[in-house]
């Protein structure tokens, strides 16, 4: 365990200090990775590297520009690294990992952040899921249609509220076109892994023809029980070699037209997603998932004088999920009907400094009805407002900004007639301030304090009942504050022909901090009985009454002072440019997640430090790529420790074109993950106790491009 850091001026000291420690452990594998190719960067001139545009950011920035960390996966790369979930593709990016509830869901944890602290976006507007409600919810964008996926690491509150405390995760597809590719394009995939049988293919289909671009594209999955090193359960009283209860099947459709006349658009569409996989820590119980999503986008290029462009976006959707608690068995129904909104004015430079003035409007009405209706049905208002400006000179970049949002969550009624709380009112204030210094052509030094606030959440505030997929009652805080988080970090990037390295440092104070907290009170879960403290965390049945042997632990939304802070970087060098090419990289990053008061938080991100190769000639393309996870034994009261675990892929294609007029090549490939077969837990899932991760697995498969 940590020791104890004491409040107060001499406390941040002692937590400034603590921060330099913590990272000194990952400091030298980010100087190793990034001195030992430096004997030929010196006299490597500047280059322009990564002129991908992020397009989470509305002033069209690459992620090089920005001043916040940013990574963006495309390309190969996103092929390569592609998986069932979200959080499974981007765990191995610096910063990231996922929840993990088995395959069929696993969202994005950035930084130690999870849950309602992680807005995850599809092409700038939510997911309109209910995926930040529970792990076990799935969300509702199916990754196979990916063409890029960005992660804004840090508070993003200033563009996307509350909600991206923590951090963005922004898929991007061709569902919203805003240029025309002339002709008929197409995309195949297809692979097979011998792993649970699994089976998958997504296809993609464009053509576009003076202004105007038709977009469709379909996807679907299926895998039976995938298999385990080992048991199941940590005990070693559950299934052997098979993860009982594993199965997954998705499916996604989308059509979408735009109509493009210079840089001005306006296009719609309308996609499907429905998920049914299995809940492993039960024995039948699984979640069958549908969701219609409807989107609308529009921008017009220099409208006004003064102004470079007004962009609208919209997305409104019926979603669903039925919670089995065994086939022809319904337990839970989770309806959540939303829709946001969102206009970007991005205005030219008066007296240097450019900016982009926005509004954002998001209504969500939530209902949960059946068996494990922990959260009440709720309605939830979000209208904020925001402004971000730039001033950019030789030696760098200025940046600053300001959010205010008013958000209101309502509760409704219960079946028996009772008013689960009050309705809540917040108005979150948000700013940061960032700058980039040149300190070369090749190098940045990046710099950013933002002072980020969040509403709770409807969860937060009024659940009360069973949560059988996390094994807790769990009880509200009704009257719970406003978060407010303090970010301050300071970055480092060298880019040239043959070197990239990137480092940063960060510390985030979290003023009430809201978390779960086990209970020692010996009464049942409305507070009546007996009261008698043991020290031991209290336990009850389905029904809340309190039992020492109930399967259910008691636990409390509860707020305190907390702290997260760490070090996260990557290095990568071409080793060779000829006709053989080899480039190396190497990543490590640590997050720390503690009270104020002492103690750590739970399901923090443990250490990781990773290394791999890219070798190529001519059309064959190659990969391999490990990962040691050191164990995490800075854990919560009562929760249990994860052994460290190595994780090792190999990938080999062969990359082609199918015609002359293709745009993108075609490939085969192999690719072989977990190959040293681990039995790997993933100390941020709910069920690491329960469920390990698939064991070696070996995919074949084509991407076939016209």
């Amino acid at each position: 365990m940590n020791p104890v850091i004491p409040r107060g001026r001499s406390g941040r000291a002692a937590v400034a200090a603590s921060v330099v420690h913590r990272a000194s452990r990952l400091l030298p594998l980010i100087a190793a990775a990034a001195s030992f190719p430096m004997l030929a960067s010196a006299d490597e001139p500047a280059v322009e590297l990564d002129t991908v545009t992020v397009r989470a950011n509305p002033l069209g920035k690459t992620s090089d520009q920005l001043v916040q960390p940013t990574t963006v996966v495309d390309g190969d790369e996103l092929n390569r690294k592609r998986r069932g979930t979200i959080g499974e593709t981007l765990e191995n990016e610096p910063g990231i990992s996922t929840t993990d509830f088995g395959a069929g869901a696993g969202r994005p944890v950035i930084r130690g952040q999870a849950g309602p602290r992680v807005e995850v976006l599809e092409n700038g507007i939510s997911s309109l899921d209910v995926s930040d409600v529970s792990p076990d919810h799935a969300v509702g964008i199916d990754v196979s249609n990916a063409r890029s996926i960005e992660v804004l690491r840090g508070p993003a509150t200033l563009i996307y509220g509350s909600r991206a405390l923590g951090g963005v995760v922004n898929v991007l597809n061709g569902r919203l076109p805003t240029a025309v590719d002339e002709g008929f394009h197409g995309v195949l995939e297809g692979q097979y892994g011998s792993n649970a049988d699994d089976r998958n293919g997504a296809l993609e289909l464009d053509y576009g023809i003076g202004h105007h671009q038709i977009h469709v594209d379909a996807a679907g999955r299926k895998a039976g029980e995938y298999d385990i090193p080992g048991n199941a359960r940590v005990d070693g009283q559950g299934s052997q070699g098979v993860l009982a209860n594993s199965r997954t099947q998705t499916n996604s459709t989308g059509f979408s037209y735009g109509y493009v006349r210079g840089g001005s658009s306006v296009s719609f569409a309308v996609s499907t997603f429905g998920a049914v996989y299995g809940l492993p820590q039960e024995e039948e119980a699984f979640i069958n998932l549908d969701q219609t999503r409807y989107d609308l986008q529009g921008i017009l290029d220099q409208p006004l004088p003064g102004i470079e462009s007004v962009k609208f976006r919209g997305a409104f959707n019926a979603y669903d999920h039925t919670e089995f608690e065994a086939p022809e068995e319904p337990g839970t129904l989770f309806r959540n009907s939303q829709n946001q909104s969102r206009v970007e004015i991005v205005h030219k430079p008066v007296f240097g400094f450019r900016g982009v003035f926005g509004v954002q409007h998001d209504f969500r009405r939530f209902s949960a009805i059946g068996e494990e209706a922990f959260v009440p049905s709720t309605r939830t208002t979000q209208v904020g407002v925001f402004l971000i400006e730039e001033y950019a000179w030789s030696q760098g970049k200025f940046e600053a900004g300001v959010r205010v949002n008013r958000d209101t969550v309502k509760p409704n009624f219960t079946e028996d007639g009772t008013l689960p709380g009050p309705n809540r009112g917040y108005t979150p204030v948000s700013f940061s301030l960032g700058t980039i210094l040149n300190v070369s052509a090749n190098d940045h030094v990046k710099f950013n304090f933002s002072r980020a606030q969040r509403s709770a959440a409807a969860e937060e505030l009024f659940a009360f009942g069973p949560h059988l997929a996390t094994g807790t009652y769990e009880r509200g805080l009704a009257d719970a504050s406003i978060e407010t988080a303090n970010n301050i970090e300071i970055g480092f990037d060298h880019h040239d022909a043959r070197l990239s390295v990137e480092a940063t440092l960060y510390l985030n104070s979290i003023r009430n901090y809201l978390y779960l907290d086990e209970v020692d009170a010996g009464l049942d879960a409305d507070g009546s009985g007996d009261a008698s403290s043991d020290g031991i965390a209290d336990r009850v049945d389905e029904e809340g009454a309190f039992d020492p042997d109930g399967d259910l632990l008691l636990v409390d939304y509860r707020q305190a002072n907390a702290r997260f802070y760490g070090v996260e970087g990557q290095a990568s060098y071409k080793l060779l440019s000829g006709p053989l090419k080899l480039s190396v990289r190497a990543f490590g990053d640590q997050v720390v997640g503690q009270l104020n008061s002492g103690g750590d938080l739970p399901r923090v991100t443990p250490a990781r430090v990773g290394f791999g190769f890219d070798p190529a000639f001519g059309p064959f393309t190659a990969s391999l790529s490990y990962t040691r996870v050191l164990a995490q034994n800075d854990i919560a009261t009562l929760e249990t420790r994860t052994a460290g675990y190595n994780l090792m892929n190999i990938e080999a294609a062969y990359h082609f074109k199918l015609a002359g007029a293709a745009t993108a090549d075609s490939e085969l490939f192999l690719r072989a993950r977990n190959v040293l077969d681990d039995d790997a837990r993933r100390h941020t899932s709910f069920v690491k106790d329960f469920a390990p991760i698939p064991g070696a697995s070996v995919y074949v498969g084509f991407r076939l491009a016209i």
